[in-house]
């Protein structure tokens, strides 16, 4: 496991996965029974909800479990026909559940799993020397302050352009590319890239709707997103 993921947070997250889909198994499933009226007994449908939605967590061969053992566990709990009836009723409280899960996936905040990294982290940025701006291709050029004095031009920051963003406003992550290689970026984090200038901090500072903001070497610089 990489030492930046957050192993409290990443353990509240699959704790609160595994609950959500308990629960809305078993609710689905106790009202598809209640609506057909097959005779069933409760302690069993609990651990038959259970056991699904424990074997649906294992990664990539979850679901292909989780089903045949729902399937016979119905069959079995409410002596119902395995086909039509018991197949009926776990395909719909399985495809329930499923579309519940992809909509709290969308739309529930998520916590961030990756901790906040120091400044020192990214080494210290008092030893580049200031620079300003550049216009590139897909970036931004902030409006010059009449009375500013002239700095050097930032060469790190021209060869960087900005390939995409995803993610929400708060855990949004950007994709930049510096001469033939991609840097994946989260909000608030930073990396260090390879450039013709040396090695130089990015850090991904802000997103905006159409924009980014990336503090390149020590300045912040703003890349539209194309």
């Amino acid at each position: 496991m990489p030492n930046h993921v957050n192993m409290e947070y990443l353990t509240i997250g699959l704790a609160m996965g595994f609950a959500f889909r308990f629960v809305v198994l078993f609710a689905f499933l106790w009202v598809m029974i209640q609506i057909q009226k097959f005779q069933y007994e409760l302690l069993p449908l609990i651990g038959a909800a259970f056991l699904a939605a424990a074997l649906d967590m294992i990664p990539f061969v979850g679901h292909y479990m989780a089903l045949p053992v729902l399937y016979f566990c119905i069959w079995k709990i409410t002596r119902a026909s395995l086909f039509p009836e018991a197949v009926f009723t776990v395909a719909l409280s399985y495809a329930g559940m499923y579309c519940l899960t992809l909509i709290l996936l969308a739309y529930a905040p998520v916590p961030s799993y990756h901790p906040t990294m120091a400044h020192d982290d990214f080494g210290d940025d008092t030893n580049f020397q200031a620079l300003a701006a550049v216009q590139t291709t897909n970036q931004v050029q902030a409006p010059e302050t009449p009375s500013a004095p002239p700095v050097p031009e930032n060469k790190v920051a021209a060869d960087i352009s900005v390939k995409g963003i995803s993610g929400s406003a708060n855990d949004a992550m950007v994709t930049i590319q510096c001469g033939k290689k991609d840097y994946v970026i989260a909000l608030g984090e930073g990396t260090t890239i390879s450039t013709e200038e040396g090695s130089a901090t990015v850090r991904f500072v802000e997103a905006g709707k159409n924009d980014v903001t990336l503090a390149v070497a020590g300045q912040e610089v703003k890349y539209t997103v194309k």
